[in-house]
């Protein structure tokens, strides 16, 4: 696995998917089954957000065998290197000291205080108190720093149900997150389907839930018969990226663009920046390698809809510092260039990382995230920044 790129040395070829929406690119990229890393638009070398250095990101710790992990969805990390995870085999959060050796798991299944249903997102607070999400309960948990035991308990106290909320640590308020649900009866079929952004708060002694922003759903494969509806993720589809920026702003992004924007917290873009990138093909036997880890129906909807390019963004974090940290695909697939840039879009400095690489979090000068080992079991990583 690569540790990074050379001293004194490049990274070569780096290539990015689509610019503004893949939907307008597809029908004039083609998918082949050469196999060849090839991709069309810009020159091969087109790098238009360089202005930094490559810098060598070294791996300096991995999960053990005493990490127990199938499925991981979220991670947090703590002013003193501390991680939290989530993983789907878990109901409680699992807690690794900063070596990433094991801590102790917080929380149970049930519905009672400390305890859930449905863990979906967590967050570290100024202090490093931990708040937890329940999706299913629709209730926050904060856990004082250190302690297995909750602070305090608080449902959000909207009628709109959320998948995602964080708390805005400049206004005391929450950053909510919902979609639209598919219907099995296909009465959805053919509308428009959006994710949206919520700011709830408390405001006189009443609950105030206002819209921020809409943007088109994550891109899905779906299957539909009589009282039937399969949904499953797209392999090349486009998704939404989301962060709180410091404290009380929104960093948005899709994954088929280079294209960021700060919004405030009266939905209105602040600023942001945007960079042409190089739409990748997807070959022939990429295609195939997605068909096969997939459903049947669900891999001939997928093979209907081809030919594809390769999303431009893998990921969007904000770091300890405000940085914007944006994941960016490279035409070779063995790694992907994560990029830092201030918010006016100024590039500060790139490394690179292993394409199986998910990245999770920023801080205190180490990159945290996940991938799987040769047993296929997922471990968490952390790569130490120079």
């Amino acid at each position: 696995m690569s540790t990074g790129v050379r001293p004194g040395q490049g990274p070569g070829v780096v290539m990015a998917a689509v610019a503004a929406l893949a939907t307008a690119c597809a029908g004039d990229v083609g998918s082949d089954r050469s196999g060849e890393r090839d991709a069309v638009g810009l020159s091969p070398d087109s790098r238009p957000w360089a202005a930094g250095p490559w810098v060598e990101a070294v791996l300096e710790a991995t999960s053990g065998d005493d990490v127990f992990l199938s499925s991981v969805y979220g991670i947090a990390v703590d002013s003193r290197g501390g991680v939290y995870v989530l993983d789907y085999q878990d109901a409680g959060i699992i807690a690794l000291d900063p070596d990433l050796t094991y801590g102790r798991t917080i929380g149970r299944r049930g519905e009672g205080p400390g305890e859930f249903a449905s863990a979906s997102a967590i967050q570290v607070l100024p202090g490093d108190s931990l708040l937890v999400w329940d999706s299913q309960l629709q209730r926050i948990t904060v856990f004082p720093p250190g302690s297995g035991e909750p602070g305090y308990v608080h449902a959000l106290g909207t009628r709109e149900s959320s998948s995602e909320t964080r708390r805005f640590t400049g206004s005391g308020g929450y950053l909510a997150r919902s979609s639209t649900t598919y219907n099995a009866d296909g009465s959805d079929e053919g509308a428009t389907r959006v994710e949206v952004l919520r700011h709830v708060r408390e405001e006189s002694g009443r609950i105030v839930d206002e819209v921020l922003v809409e943007y088109p759903a994550n891109e899905s494969l779906v299957f539909r018969r009589e009282g039937f509806v399969s949904v499953g993720a797209h392999p090349f589809g486009r998704r939404s990226f989301v962060r709180i920026f410091a404290g009380e702003r929104i960093v948005h992004a899709r994954s088929d663009a280079l294209d960021v924007r700060i919004i405030d917290l009266q939905g209105e873009v602040e600023s942001g920046f945007d960079f042409p990138v190089t739409p990748i093909r997807v070959t022939g036997d990429e295609l195939d390698r997605a068909v096969d880890e997939i459903s049947r129906v669900l891999g001939d909807a997928l093979r209907e809809g081809a030919p594809y390019v390769w999303p431009a963004l893998t990921g969007l974090v904000v770091d300890d510092e405000n940085r914007i940290w944006l994941g960016i695909r490279t035409a070779d697939r063995s790694f992907v260039e994560w990029a830092a840039f201030t918010v006016d879009g100024t590039h500060l400095m790139s490394v690179e990382l292993p394409a199986e690489y998910e990245v999770h979090a920023v801080r205190g000068g180490r990159i945290i995230g996940v991938a799987s080992d040769e047993l296929d079991i997922p471990r968490v990583m952390a790569y130490r920044l120079p």
